[in-house]
């Protein structure tokens, strides 16, 4: 069902006989550009991981009602919205390493904070802010990464992105479940530590020769390729286009069909990721096992094994096929969970158990697709919008699960939700690209 597989020549070199970088061999400088990319996506998830931990402690001293908590936790989701529209566009038109390394400054500054937060506002404030940096994590980390990346076994590292937010996130549930103590700024304010440590690692970290040659600076592009791969690379071919990064460049005429599926498909991963982890809080209270910490390091341990076997996933198939056939997989789960609303509790543990691996492997081609879809010069642009566009769904269901469950029942909400891998399958079938072996551009 997928497209043919679109990739080049497994070497090319130019006129001068000079490899292209990205078929270079492994150098420390791609073990840097690891290490400081999927770093900050580890950071992320434990970001997002300890504000949980952290709030249970908190309830009686901030008075904390559920809204409030509600409030707390989409802050950080309305920051990466804007951060990723944002910030993703400062680094196509002023660079990948200021962007990049500031964020981290911004995370520094961020945790420390959390230290001294009085109430309930000022919580609020610094999530939403914290979101606004990871919102840039979302934009330039895959897009630094994948420009320091060498062609064979892309996508399988930018993959690795999911791993490394799973890692954070698992991270930060374990200290925040083992945490004897009850100090809960001491939680939030934790994230400072590997944050200082990935902020060091950036400023090792030049600037991506393939952003200074599309904005025609080809002397300081060749410096870095000399210093830290050889003269004997060649900068791949790129479109120079200094200064043309906006949104509007997303949507031209033979543009706006990628752009908008780098979004869609995106999207609608994501909202049905939210909605099946929001009723898995149900069914484990239904069967008395919510709070269980062996539960909960089982379950974690689940998504783990998903994502590593989504960076399998990837570099065994194509991302059009990828992403249709893990459509399919997800819209069979909603209908199956929806329709059957009187099967034994077994079946609709196992349905949720099997989403649970499937999830968070789906989630890897998030990091790896729109980086190949968009050229050089949008690249932090395209993915920004594509994740600012996936949090739309994000917040949507989020807000909206209570009320649908309220008001048409579990089985009826379930098959609703069904009609975000449909929508993803349609958009897929008619414009997702192949891009795996593609040389960037």
């Amino acid at each position: 069902m997928g497209m043919p597989i679109t990739s080049g020549p497994r070497e090319t070199t130019n006129t001068s006989g000079q490899l292209s970088l990205d078929e270079a061999r492994l150098m420390p400088i791609h073990v840097i550009a690891a290490l400081a990319c999927l770093g900050g996506a580890a950071l992320d998830g434990y970001i997002l991981g300890i504000i949980g931990p952290a709030l249970a402690l908190a309830k009686n001293e901030l008075l904390l009602t559920a809204m409030s908590q509600g409030l707390i936790a989409c802050s950080a989701l309305i920051g990466v919205f804007i951060g990723g529209l944002v910030f993703g566009n400062f680094a196509d038109r002023y660079g990948r390493r200021p962007v990049f390394s500031w964020n981290l400054a911004a995370f520094i500054a961020l945790s420390l904070c959390q230290f001294f937060v009085q109430d309930i506002w000022q919580l609020v404030v610094i999530r939403l802010l914290l979101g606004l940096a990871i919102g840039v994590e979302y934009a330039v980390g895959s897009t630094v990464l994948a420009e320091f990346s060498r062609r064979k076994n892309r996508g399988a590292l930018l993959g690795c992105f999911t791993i490394a937010w799973q890692i954070g996130f698992t991270a930060a549930f374990i200290i925040g479940a083992f945490y004897e103590g009850d100090n809960w700024r001491m939680l939030l304010g934790s994230s400072v530590i590997p944050a200082v440590i990935i902020y060091l690692l950036r400023l090792q970290l030049p600037e991506t020769p393939m952003w200074l040659r599309a904005q025609g600076r080809d002397a300081e592009a060749r410096a870095i390729v000399d210093k830290h791969f050889g003269e004997h690379y060649a900068i791949p071919d790129v479109d120079a286009s200094p200064k043309s990064a906006s949104l509007g460049e997303l949507f031209k005429r033979d543009t706006w069909r990628q752009s908008l599926f780098s979004g869609l498909f995106w999207f609608c991963q994501v909202g049905p990721f939210f909605a099946i982890f929001t009723f898995m809080v149900p069914v484990l209270e239904t069967l008395g096992l919510q709070g269980d910490h062996r539960v909960d390091l089982s379950l974690n341990a689940i998504q783990i094994a998903g994502v590593v076997f989504g960076v399998f996933l990837v570099h065994w198939t194509s991302r059009r096929g990828f992403v249709i056939w893990t459509f399919v997989a997800v819209l069979a789960i909603f209908l199956a969970l929806g329709l059957f609303a009187h099967a034994p509790t077994w079946f609709v543990v196992s349905l949720f158990a099997t989403y649970m691996f499937i999830g968070p492997a789906i989630n890897n081609i998030q990091f790896v697709y729109p980086p190949e879809i968009f050229d050089t010069h949008v690249r932090a642009t395209g993915i920004g919008f594509s994740a600012a566009f996936s949090r739309i769904s994000a917040a949507g269901v989020t807000y909206l699960l209570p009320s649908l469950l309220q008001a048409f029942g579990f089985s009826a909400t379930l098959i609703m939700m069904a009609g975000f891998p449909l929508l993803g399958l349609v958009v897929t079938l008619l414009w997702a690209p192949e891009t795996k072996g593609k040389a960037l551009r």
